[in-house]
């Protein structure tokens, strides 16, 4: 049940030489392998980690901490400027709407 999130990770950390080579497609490739596992064994997952923990908001709060690793290395490994991307699409949506009510 937790091969995937063995794999998933296995392939996180494999991509991690390869962007830092250069060598981006390949990297994107283990980037993509390791998103592309860790879904399919989310429902044995969380039932497993259910069964350990007895608690449905533990399970939770586990679950989602995964997530925000792998959204974490994803970010870090793409050298992503999260608030500088954050503030760039929240007023080009702010323009958008702006003008969208302006026109009316």
């Amino acid at each position: 049940m937790y091969v995937l999130y063995g794999f998933a990770f296995l392939s996180l950390l494999l991509s991690y030489p390869f962007f830092k080579l250069g060598k981006r497609a390949i990297g994107n490739i283990f980037i993509t392998l390791a998103l592309f596992l860790n879904p399919l064994g989310y429902d044995l997952v969380v039932y497993g980690i259910m069964l350990l923990t007895q608690s449905y908001w533990m399970t939770m709060s586990i679950m989602y901490g995964l997530a925000t690793m792998f959204f974490g290395f994803f970010v870090y490994l793409n050298d992503v400027n999260f608030l500088r991307t954050v503030k760039y699409h929240t007023h080009k949506t702010h323009r958008k709407f702006t003008n969208k009510i302006n026109k009316k």
